[in-house]
């Protein structure tokens, strides 16, 4: 998938930060050393910067939270076009360095903590805002499930995964997993466009990916429902390899000959594994379940 870098322009502080002269400058200058435990590689090409911000940009949106910033460069860019920015960075070194870049952007506030367990509401309250973030794959699936979910959530998120985590969020059936139907859930995603391991100093080992995902007005199941089809779905995806019948009778505790009755009851093969399954047809057990007078434990 080709990146649109069309439209927007890159101020030029975010484009010298995108250079490794003025990167290795700046980590020197506090002697920090990139970690790749916290998945530290920065953006070098500032043309997927444009095709962050021409997303980031689409909803109108003034108020922006942003995970990940690294050195700035996609920071001053919010900065530039939002009225409020909210980035969070768990690298208490790291700070020092963007409270240099971000000096002159008295809109951008800056909060030392763990993306994990990272509650929006205070600083967003009601108000709209955008998510744009570049997350390691070891935070990924916490952090999109926790912000998907939240009531005071992003409408939008702009999000920069590992390729393969990226790939899993919009699956289709087939090729489902938890992730994916969780947050089909909760928002409509779409992958964008793929970025190169070289555009990232330093390389990783992977490309990554860029999804756009739009938080849907109601989630994908009646409000009633949306716990039970989750924990559904959360043991039958616990032993993936396994049919369907299987996987999600213990949760059931039911034998084997009625899982496959409801399963049946619920048009579905019992030989389905349950990545093959679409959210209509996880609805569709739900339904047969409930109308059985099955309790769905925890």
């Amino acid at each position: 998938m080709m990146l649109d870098s069309t439209v927007y322009e890159i101020p030029a502080q975010a484009r010298d930060l995108c250079r490794p002269r003025t990167m290795r400058a700046l980590l020197d200058r506090v002697d920090l050393r990139l970690s790749r435990k916290l998945g530290q590689h920065l953006l070098t090409d500032p043309s997927v910067l444009q095709g962050i911000m021409r997303r980031v940009r689409r909803g109108g949106h003034d108020y922006v939270l942003e995970i990940g910033p690294g050195l700035g460069s996609l920071t001053v860019c919010l900065a530039e076009a939002a009225r409020r920015v909210v980035t969070v960075e768990i690298d208490a070194r790291m700070l020092s360095v963007l409270d240099a870049t971000l000096a002159f952007y008295p809109n951008v506030e800056t909060v030392h903590q763990d993306a994990v367990g990272f509650d929006p509401y205070p600083y967003f309250g009601e108000t709209p805002y955008v998510l744009a973030a570049n997350l390691p794959y070891s935070v990924a699936t916490p952090v999109l499930r926790q912000l998907a979910a939240h009531p005071a959530g992003p409408r939008r998120m702009v999000v920069m995964l590992q390729r393969e985590v990226a790939a899993r969020v919009c699956a289709l059936p087939g090729d489902m997993s938890y992730l994916s139907l969780f947050m089909q859930t909760y928002t409509e995603p779409k992958l964008r466009f793929t970025v190169p391991a070289q555009a990232f100093f330093p390389r990783p080992k992977v490309d990554s990916a860029v999804v756009e995902a739009v938080k849907r007005p109601e989630p994908y199941f009646p409000a009633t429902a949306v716990d039970d089809v989750l924990r559904l779905a959360r043991a039958g995806f616990a032993q993936r390899r396994k049919q369907i019948h299987n996987s999600v009778r213990s949760l059931l505790r039911v034998d084997d000959e009625h899982m496959i009755w409801l399963l049946k009851e619920a048009g579905i093969s019992p030989q389905c594994r349950p990545q093959e399954l679409s959210l209509d047809a996880w609805f569709a057990l739900y339904q047969a379940v409930k109308a059985d007078g099955l309790l769905i434990g925890s």
